[in-house]
C-alpha cells in the first residue's frame, strides 16, 4: 500500500509518544495459581484408574480454550490480551502440569504456581484457577 497524500488527523487527537504506549519496566509476567478447588483438580481426578500422561495432556489441552475464555467473559472483554497471551503459551505449560499431576499425584498441584509466559505488552499477573 502506498499514501501519496498528507496524512490528516481528526481534529481532537492528541500526540503521545513511545513511553506512553508501552510498559518502561519491560513489561510483566503471566502466572496461574491452581487452587484448592481447582477445575484443573476436578477435571483431572475424574479420568478414574490410572492417570497417564497423554490422558492428562488431553485434558489439560482442552482445558486451556475454557480458561482463555473465561478470562475473557470474565473480564468483560478487557482481558483480550491475556486470553491471548494464554492461548499462545497455553501449550508449553501442558507437559510440566501432566508431568506433575502423574509423577507426584492431581492432589499435589493443589497451590502451586505456574509461570505461563513474559509479554512485553501485558503488566504482571498471576491468574487463579
Amino acid at each position: 500500500m502506498n499514501y501519496d497524500g498528507t496524512l490528516v488527523m481528526p481534529c481532537n487527537y492528541v500526540v503521545m509518544d513511545n513511553n506512553e504506549m508501552e510498559y518502561l519496566d519491560g513489561g510483566g509476567e503471566l502466572w496461574i495459581e491452581i487452587g484448592k478447588n481447582s477445575f484443573i483438580i476436578h477435571a483431572l481426578s475424574a479420568v478414574g484408574g490410572t492417570l497417564t500422561i497423554s490422558a492428562a495432556k488431553s485434558i489439560l489441552a482442552s482445558l486451556g480454550i475454557a480458561i482463555a475464555t473465561s478470562i475473557e467473559l470474565g473480564t468483560a472483554g478487557m482481558g483480550t490480551l491475556y486470553a491471548g497471551a494464554f492461548l499462545l503459551a497455553w501449550g508449553s505449560i501442558i507437559p510440566p502440569l501432566a508431568g506433575a499431576a502423574v509423577t507426584y499425584g492431581v492432589q499435589s498441584l493443589k497451590g502451586k504456581k505456574f509461570k505461563i509466559c513474559s509479554a512485553s505488552f501485558l503488566p504482571d499477573y498471576t491468574l487463579k484457577i
